[in-house]
């Protein structure tokens, strides 16, 4: 009865463990697939991004870094949210996502890919 109940006990274990395992979610990317709003440390990394630029060049291409993401009980007003933000039609986009923003978003500006950070000061660091 002792090694039913312990068999029992291990089966229900392991179906935990597995269940648990399957519904973990996949690290954050280091690359931004195209338009949309994207959780930063849940969907990407931060980091130094590189996108080829609009596609469209009657549009261009507009980026957001958010600190907030709004809801509808939130102020009313999107920039508030805005940490930086540009409207471009250049050819490289280059932004620097931080640790500590929220979200990224991004309309028209094609796909982003994570660069090495650009050395700055004298020091290179």
């Amino acid at each position: 009865m002792r090694a039913g109940a312990l068999l029992i006990a291990g089966a229900l274990s392991s179906a935990l463990l597995t269940t648990a395992a399957a519904t973990a979610t996949a690290d954050p990317a280091s690359e931004i697939p195209g338009d949309g709003l994207y959780l930063v440390n849940v969907d990407i990394k931060p980091g130094t991004y590189v996108s080829d630029g609009t596609p469209d060049e009657s549009t261009g291409c507009f980026w957001r870094r958010l600190w907030h993401i709004q809801t509808p009980t939130d102020y009313n007003d999107p920039n508030h949210y805005v940490i930086a933000s540009d409207f471009t039609k250049v050819h490289p986009v280059r932004i620097v996502i931080k640790p500590t923003d929220v979200a990224f978003r991004a309309d028209n500006c094609g796909a982003w890919h994570m660069v090495p950070d650009i050395p700055t000061g004298s020091f290179g660091g």
